[in-house]
């Protein structure tokens, strides 16, 4: 599927650190050893978010936090926004069962570089992990369906610059949910020219993050999903 982790592919690099922020023990549990076993570093794991905000806030960073949204005290929703504020270079990935509209633009909103839903496999997890350190805002299939759904709603204004063809193609494989790799696999190139498109995708429209890029492209009637 997708390429090795990075955290594993060079054993002289520093290990990802991670927080892990979920409530029910036995997933937390399992997450963790999965995460352990392709040599991420779990500097972190926490029930509530106020705990992981205390450690935050005595001086615990990392490059990732994993979050769940239905957290018993503070919700992830409003605990991202405070990691955000603490650790502004920190990506944070959403883990959880929500999958209804609200929740994700919160979410998103909030400032979550991805969305995962808890039913999808390890590997997806990894994958959706090194997507996010890799500068991109995954979504999990089921996320993307729905938000493509909200965004073909918007009536196109036609302003701004044009995108390629190729570009095009890149963002509508990202709105279908696919990881820059299975993207590069779709389209018969490298994840580097991948990762060069979405860049000027994101010049030419003025946003940082995916899912913003795929909505004001349909807003400009420059993508057609339907």
């Amino acid at each position: 599927m997708a390429a090795k982790p990075t955290s594993e592919a060079d054993p002289a690099k520093k290990p990802i650190r991670l927080i892990l922020i979920e409530d029910h023990a036995d997933f937390r549990e399992s997450v963790s050893m999965v995460l352990k076993e392709r040599g991420y570093d779990c500097v972190g794991e926490f029930s509530t978010m106020e705990d992981a905000l205390e450690a935050i806030r005595g001086g615990l960073t990392a490059d990732l936090v994993l979050s769940d949204l239905g957290l018993p005290g503070m919700s992830g929703i409003d605990g991202i926004k405070k990691i955000r504020e603490l650790l502004p270079l920190v990506q944070v990935l959403v883990l959880t069962a929500f999958t209804d509209k609200a929740k994700v633009f919160a979410a998103l909103e909030s400032g979550a570089h991805g969305y995962l839903v808890k039913a999808g496999s390890a590997t997806r997890l990894i994958s959706t992990l090194e997507e996010v350190l890799a500068g991109g805002t995954p979504l999990d299939p089921k996320i993307a369906g729905m938000i493509l759904q909200t965004f073909r709603k918007l009536s196109p204004i036609q302003d701004g610059e044009s995108l390629s063809a190729r570009e095009c193609e890149v963002l509508q494989l990202s709105a279908k949910g696919l990881t820059r790799q299975e993207m590069a696999d779709a389209l018969q190139i490298s994840t580097h020219s991948v990762t060069e498109y979405i860049k000027r995708c994101f010049d030419k429209l003025h946003v940082r993050n995916l899912p913003a890029a795929v909505s004001e492209a349909i807003r400009r009637g420059l993508l057609d999903l339907s």
